[in-house]
């Protein structure tokens, strides 16, 4: 077939879209995994490389949707192909999310934070490890259009939200033991709490996929 015909261009522009969405995805993904290395380290220099890469990723999911309107508008999709372009923003959306928490994260390493309170760093090393499998897979779902795997990403992020949990219980209680340091935890509170909100729109991305391919919302609860 030749490679003008209409049809040939029309799948080229939704692989190209899904390049440029995976290719975002791979972005966020190396931010987030830096980010929590760079909060672990105190390091500002590479703090930095997070923050100053934060306007590249926002240049990229403005390609998306430049690629998602073109295609509607000239391609006109139907039915899946449709819901396809629509989710590809929405998750260029949730990716580019996911990138400015871990710009917030690197800026809280930027800053420091007091020795004493290295102890309380499993709990963002753990959710992190979480995290960056959960996005890993969730892209690899997205490239597959597979719910399955899908699904499973979404069901994983019961584990970040207990390592939540359990990290705020137990930051508390050294607060309220009237611990000299308290306000120390601060940033490690902060640092978590972007990281629950990475898990969500991970789970938006999840329900994104289940969209494309059943025409109705994710309706299961966590």
């Amino acid at each position: 077939m030749d490679m003008n015909h209409p049809l040939k261009v029309y799948e080229k522009e939704l692989a190209d879209l899904q390049g440029l969405v995976l290719e975002l995805g791979s972005m966020a993904l190396s931010q987030l995994d830096k980010a929590i290395a760079t909060f672990e380290d105190n390091d500002p220099e590479k703090a930095q490389s997070i923050i100053d890469m934060d306007e590249k990723i926002n240049d990229l999911e403005h390609e998306v949707d430049k690629a998602s309107l073109m295609i509607i508008t000239k391609m006109e999709p139907k039915a899946e192909d449709l819901r396809y372009v629509l989710a590809a923003s929405k998750i260029a959306s949730d990716l580019e999310r996911i990138a400015d928490y871990a710009k917030s994260i690197a800026k809280k390493g930027k800053r420091g934070f007091a020795e004493e309170h290295t102890q309380h760093l499993g709990y963002v090393q753990h959710m992190g490890q979480e995290l960056n499998a959960m996005l890993s897979n969730i892209l690899e779902a997205f490239k597959d259009l597979s719910v399955k795997k899908a699904l499973n990403v979404w069901h994983s992020d019961s584990n970040v939200n207990a390592l939540f949990k359990e990290g705020v219980s137990g930051m508390k209680d050294c607060v309220e033991a009237d611990d000299l340091e308290g306000k120390g935890f601060i940033s490690l509170l902060f640092t978590m709490r972007c990281l629950e909100r990475v898990g969500d729109h991970i789970t938006n991305i999840a329900e994104h996929i289940y969209f494309i391919k059943y025409a109705e919302f994710f309706a299961a609860k966590k």
